[in-house]
């Protein structure tokens, strides 16, 4: 029998002995929850100046764009979602991705492999119907907690949130504003606390006014709205001015930028329409919420030599609601429906001088010096029509802007100085709303045929055109439409987004 002396000491040489560490097994992340990375795209255009440029691709860019090869695909008919197109930019935020659908769907992907990790189900209220587009006719937006989206219901669109680990409903705002045929198509964008949400009011009423109304991003509350055409003004027989877009944020200043609409009223035309204006967004100034600046596009005429020559019948029309185009707008007035659809992007020139530029539907782009809102340039890239020239431009930082004129449609390069062209690459699609993403050396979008298309930035040499259709599996039934949608790049993978699916890309490695 050993000792107690022994046992002591092989009990002091055990105590000795180097002890392996317990590791703890690592918890998994709470999916969706959290900031997003700094190589995400938490909102529509990526950042708040919607450059819808990507500075930190990962191997996305010129090189790899023709190996860009499929890694996972989600439809929504597939997926039991619903026959709902998507319109607007997939959202990536901590691992996730965020889509709204037409059908009134709001579905919170992995990221890494499609998988559905939650869905919720908008449906509207009695009495309603969906505005033109569908229930989500954007992006969803996303806080740390918080997934937002604007639902298109006639006479009372809404902001809606819900829980980003697990879709709950958080809240619902009033409506955005509330009155016959009033709807949203604008993509909401958050911003110090606040939803910008833009609305408009039914194509060609003349009692409507548009505008960005300013939603407290934790309640749902409506803090106030900025109305595109002032009270003061509206009594004066102006009227109109939707907001179809996302703003651009000036987060230095605390200015927002948006686009605005047609007139309403047939034989005067407010400064604020057909316009790009600056809202105040700093509560602590007594100019919050309304409508500081602008810059008048286009004239609803296209130029006053056009209105000059048509007064004598657009006075002789009076107010016959028999003399209106199916837009809305006046015939004998020769107004054009030449209203601001694209998002603007806010950017910098060489000499550093804030630049607010958009594309209006007239085939111009407008570019104000944001402080100002003095004109600074204009280039004219497409041709005047009511349905076109509605894409969203990107800016890649380094001098030069990128966006699709129609019809015909083309990919046009300009420089962020002046406006000069660069090039420009064929696209060919007829009416192109699909936006366009930098990153890389290479511009993408998205066409009407369904196909995913890259050029070269330095160039516009062609680089890729793959047909989506084909990267979706067998049975999915894929629909593509002629919808906004478009393309985020995020941590190292392309999502690209056409008619009623998404697929996720990454470069085929090469031996």
């Amino acid at each position: 029998m050993p000792s107690r002396l022994t046992a002591l000491t092989a009990l002091g040489a055990v105590l000795l002995l180097p002890l392996t560490p317990v590791t703890a097994k690592p918890k998994a992340p709470k999916p969706c929850v959290g900031k997003a990375a700094a190589d995400e795209w938490p909102t529509f255009g990526r950042d708040l100046v919607n450059s819808r440029h990507q500075q930190s691709p990962g191997t996305i860019g010129a090189t790899s764009a023709p190996l860009l090869s499929p890694v996972w695909s989600y439809t929504t008919s597939g997926a039991g979602v619903g026959l709902g197109d998507l319109n607007g930019t997939p959202i990536v935020a901590a691992g996730c991705v965020f889509l709204n659908t037409a059908a009134g769907d709001v579905v919170a992907l992995d990221a890494k492999t499609g998988a559905e990790i939650w869905r919720r189900t908008v449906t509207l209220d009695e009495g309603t119907v969906a505005g033109l587009g569908g229930i989500f006719v954007s992006s969803p937006a996303v806080t740390d907690e918080a997934v937002v989206a604007l639902v298109n219901q006639t006479t009372g669109p809404y902001a809606i949130a819900f829980g980003r680990r697990d879709g709950a409903l958080l809240w619902r705002s009033p409506a955005l504003k509330s009155g016959p045929g009033y709807y949203t198509n604008a993509t909401p964008v958050v911003y110090d606390g606040l939803v910008l949400a833009g609305y408009s009011p039914a194509e060609g009423d003349p009692t409507g006014v548009g505008g960005v109304a300013l939603v407290d991003a934790a309640t749902g509350a409506l803090v106030t709205r900025a109305e595109v055409v002032p009270a003061a003004d509206f009594a004066q027989g102006y009227a109109g001015g939707g907001v179809w877009t996302a703003p651009a944020i000036d987060t230095k200043n605390g200015y927002a930028y948006a686009g605005t609409g047609n007139p309403y009223s047939k034989k005067i035309e407010h400064p604020n329409t057909n316009a790009i204006v600056k809202i105040d967004v700093r509560r602590d100034r007594a100019t919050f919420g309304t409508v500081v600046g602008a810059l008048k596009g286009n004239i609803e005429q296209y130029a006053p030599v056009f209105r000059d020559l048509v007064d004598p019948a657009c006075e002789a029309a009076g107010d016959d609601p028999n003399a209106q185009l199916i837009v809305g707008n006046s015939a004998p007035c020769l107004q054009l429906d030449l209203d601001f659809g694209a998002p603007p992007n806010l950017f910098t020139d060489s000499s550093g001088r804030l630049l607010i530029g958009d594309l209006q539907k007239s085939g111009v782009y407008h570019v104000a010096d944001a402080t100002t809102m003095a004109p600074a340039w204009s280039a004219t890239v497409g041709l005047t029509c009511p349905a076109c020239n509605a894409a969203a431009s990107a800016w890649d930082r380094d001098g030069s802007i990128y966006g699709v004129s129609s019809p015909g449609t083309a990919m046009v390069s300009l420089t962020a100085d002046t406006g000069a062209y660069q090039w420009v690459s064929p696209v060919g699609d007829g009416t192109h709303y699909q936006s366009t993403t930098s990153a890389g050396g290479a511009v993408f979008t998205v066409d009407n045929a369904g196909h995913l298309l890259a050029f070269e930035s330095a160039t516009g040499a062609p680089l890729l055109r793959r047909p989506i259709v084909a990267d979706l599996p067998a049975g999915s039934e894929p629909q593509v439409a002629l919808t906004s949608s478009g393309i985020a790049i995020a941590s190292g993978t392309l999502y690209a987004a056409v008619g009623n699916a998404v697929v996720a890309y990454r470069p085929l490695a090469l031996p």
